[in-house]
């Protein structure tokens, strides 16, 4: 007999999330925006989308064999979404929060190692035959990763999933309170990039950053749902942390992703500097960040597999693991 062990960390994580979003909202008397259809679009392309993707895949695969795990996943999808209303929320609501900013402080490391950005700026240059200027590949390379870690493992390891979708969760909800920590809008307010795509993104969240600032959450409320993935955040770097997070997986159950996993990952950091997105302290408070989402995650995991198997009354009852043998590593 399948014993059914119902323990909801998707479900604490999203709580927690708008428990906190909620809470500032009262506090500091903060409007709550909800996407446009524009902003929607980017969210599902950007973030929906692969995980929604991976979902239905892994419940394809384990409809009859692991029903009781199928349903988990699909629970996820609410809960994820959750998290990103939050994150994104928290985003916009930064500067009216915490004024206080960093950038003067992290430029200034910035400055002192201004070799190591000249460095990424070149090599960002040297690559424009390949991936142009115009191409947003900063962003694509991450996407691609997003796309495919999900596939992947929904297909090859449909177990790893959910601990996948909680990593990514505690990841985006952990971010959103670090930005709070820390605040600071980036790098090209003092210095453009290499790239003139995202140079002229950075002026528009700029302005929308400055109108909200200097007009307050009336405005905010106002516009809030055609900006609402505009908020200005540099450290840390979430791009750098996803990156990271997704070859975590790929080294520990996808060996196959890790060699174009390292190269995008590589990419991607270099990018971050070079287009002036992010400072260089942005980047290993991000891979930390990965790191300790990645961590969490699989304690979940496995502490869940464990009251799984002491929940056995009977010496025939089995359990299936939730999150998959915590032994592969």
């Amino acid at each position: 007999m399948l014993k059914k062990v119902w323990i909801l960390p998707e479900l604490i994580i999203a709580v927690a999330a708008l428990a906190v979003m909620a809470a500032l909202s009262l506090v500091y008397h903060l409007p709550i925006s909800f996407p446009n259809g524009e902003r929607s679009a980017f969210l599902g392309i950007h973030y929906i989308y692969p995980l929604a993707g991976a979902i239905v895949i892994a419940a394809a695969i384990h409809l009859y064999s692991k029903r009781d795990e199928t349903l988990r996943v699909l629970f996820a999808l609410p809960c994820y979404l959750a998290v990103l209303l939050a994150h994104f929320n928290l985003k916009l609501w930064i500067p009216h929060i915490n004024p206080l900013l960093f950038d003067g402080w992290l430029w200034s490391f910035d400055a002192h190692f201004s070799g190591v950005v000249s460095a990424c700026m070149k090599v960002r240059e040297a690559l424009w035959t390949i991936i142009p200027p115009d191409a947003n590949a900063y962003m694509l390379v991450f996407i691609m990763m997003f796309y495919t870690s999900f596939i992947y493992h929904a297909v090859r390891t449909p177990e790893r999933v959910r601990e996948l979708i909680i990593a990514v969760m505690i990841m985006q909800f952990l971010g959103g309170l670090l930005y709070l920590a820390m605040p600071a809008i980036g790098p090209f307010v003092f210095e453009p990039g290499v790239n003139p795509f995202n140079t002229l993104n950075q002026q528009g969240m700029l302005d929308f950053y400055r109108h909200s600032v200097h007009e307050g959450p009336t405005w905010l409320a106002a516009h809030g749902d055609e900006n609402f993935t505009g908020g200005l955040a540099a450290m840390p770097s979430l791009h750098n942390a996803g990156a990271l997070l997704f070859l975590l997986f790929a080294r520990a159950y996808g060996k196959p992703l890790v060699p174009p996993f390292v190269l995008a990952t590589l990419f991607i950091a270099v990018a971050s500097i070079a287009s002036r997105w992010h400072y260089l302290l942005d980047l290993p408070a991000g891979w930390l960040l990965a790191s300790t989402s990645y961590h969490l995650a699989h304690f979940i995991c496995r502490r869940e597999d464990r009251l799984a198997q002491a929940q056995i009354q009977q010496p025939g009852d089995l359990v299936q693991p939730l999150c998959g043998s915590s032994q592969a590593r």
